[in-house]
C-alpha cells in the first residue's frame, strides 16, 4: 500500500487546464505496461484553477468532469457524426505522460510521477488536456455527478453494445 506524499505540479503548458479535485473514487484497474510511480483515480469532479495557452472554452472557477476519452475537435473521428473515438485523446491506460510533449506534469523530489488515463485525480490538483474536460453546471453537486465522468458513461456504452 502506498503512502500519501506531496508532489510538484507543472501547469504552464499549452491546451492544459489545472483543476482542484473536489471528489474522486477508488478504482481497480490493470495496466498492460504499468508505469510507476503513478497517480491513479477515476470518477472525478473538480474546479478549474488555471488555464494554459490556447484554452478559451474554460476559465478559473468553472466546474468540470475530467473524462478519459476526450475530443480534440480536429481529427476525422471528432468531426464524424458516427464516432467519438478521438485519434489524439482516446483512452490509453499505458501512456503515463501528456500527449503534446510526452512529459509528466507531476514530480516528486525531481523525479516524474506518471499520469493515469490523462486525469490522475488521486491528487489535490491535476493537469488535464482541455479536450478531456466536460464543463458542468456549478450547482451540480460534485460528490454526486462525479460518477458521470466514468462509471455511467462506460456502463451505458457497454450496455448499448450488448443490446
Amino acid at each position: 500500500m502506498g503512502r500519501m506524499q506531496n508532489h510538484q505540479l507543472d501547469s504552464k503548458v499549452k491546451n492544459r487546464v489545472s483543476s482542484k479535485i473536489k471528489r474522486t473514487n477508488l478504482i481497480e484497474h490493470q495496466c498492460q505496461n504499468a508505469l510507476f510511480p503513478r497517480i491513479f483515480g477515476h470518477e472525478v469532479g473538480g474546479v478549474v484553477e488555471s488555464v494554459g495557452e490556447g484554452v478559451t472554452e474554460l476559465q478559473p472557477g468553472d466546474h468540470v468532469l475530467p473524462v478519459f476519452t476526450g475530443e480534440c475537435k480536429e481529427c476525422a473521428h471528432c468531426k464524424s457524426k458516427e464516432s467519438n473515438m478521438c485519434d489524439l485523446l482516446r483512452i490509453n491506460t499505458d501512456r503515463g505522460v501528456m500527449i503534446n510533449d510526452q512529459k509528466s506534469r507531476f514530480s516528486i523530489n525531481g523525479k516524474p510521477l506518471f499520469h493515469f488515463v490523462g486525469t490522475s485525480p488521486f491528487s489535490e490538483y491535476t493537469i488535464v488536456h482541455v479536450g478531456c474536460l466536460a464543463k458542468i453546471n456549478p450547482l451540480a453537486p460534485l460528490d454526486k455527478v462525479c460518477i458521470l465522468s466514468c462509471g455511467i458513461s462506460t456502463s451505458i456504452k457497454r450496455n448499448h453494445i450488448i443490446l
